[in-house]
């Protein structure tokens, strides 16, 4: 084994028993990630790693090491554990595509409001959602960004109603709006769309995104409000 991946694996073990002892553990709801900006160099040269900065330390996948490092990291389903073998070269796991299920057409406003709230647990207020949010397979999208609110709109659209088609209403009726529905709208300077999650009768909950790519709950628009606003449209997943 070359000095190199010596301590690499050292590192590794170090980095392993900070991370599942008792204090860690135990303050571990309480640690945000951001993306970190910090470059990554091996033997001089840049590596390509996506780190995240927790605590105020970087951490990257085992994986992205053993690429960069050159050593073999393997994963065994039937023990749910992690191999790391310093002696073999790393190659590149290779996943079987995802089989493509639809969503059914019997979706309710119970089944989507589920699974958008479901978000929140990853993305509470304030998470970086992972833009940009690029969709495996792009169907008629209704936005050409995926960042900033449309990214985050898409998202949450994508986890309720699978790969069901859009529809795009004009002036929509107030009484037409369902949960996951998209509300987009003009404002002074720019465009905004935000995640319906409850309609009553004088205002939406909602959840959103600004340009800073972070998640938003409990935010409320007022129909007053919302039916003086200029290119208000609906975008509905829900079948006809």
């Amino acid at each position: 084994m070359s000095r190199k991946k010596e301590a690499v694996i050292m590192g590794i073990g170090v980095l392993a028993g900070l991370a599942l002892s008792g204090p860690a553990v135990q303050a571990s709801t309480a640690l945000t990630a951001a993306l970190s900006t910090q470059p990554i160099y091996v033997d001089g040269q840049r590596a390509s790693m996506t780190a995240y900065s927790i605590g105020g330390n970087n951490y990257v996948r085992l994986r992205d090491i053993g690429k960069a490092v050159d050593f073999g990291v393997t994963y065994d389903a039937a023990t749910n554990s992690v191999h790391i073998d310093p002696n073999s070269p790393y190659i590149e796991e290779v996943k079987p595509p995802a089989p493509s299920t639809p969503a059914p057409s019997g979706v309710t406003e119970e089944s989507v409001r589920a699974a958008i709230l479901a978000l929140r647990d990853i993305y509470p207020t304030g998470a970086l959602y992972g833009a940009p949010y690029v969709p495996n397979d792009p169907f008629d999208r209704p936005f050409s960004n995926c960042d900033a609110c449309a990214g985050w709109a898409m998202k949450c659209s994508d986890a309720a109603f699978g790969r069901l088609p859009y529809r795009q209403i004009p002036n929509p009726a107030w009484d037409t709006i369902r949960a996951g529905d998209l509300i987009r709208f003009d404002t002074a300077s720019s465009g905004h769309v935000v995640v319906v999650l409850e309609r009553t009768a004088e205002y939406i909950k909602v959840t959103e995104s600004g340009t800073n790519n972070k998640a938003l709950w409990g935010g409320q628009y007022f129909k007053w409000w919302l039916e003086q606003q200029p290119n208000l449209t609906l975008y509905t997943r829900y079948p006809k």
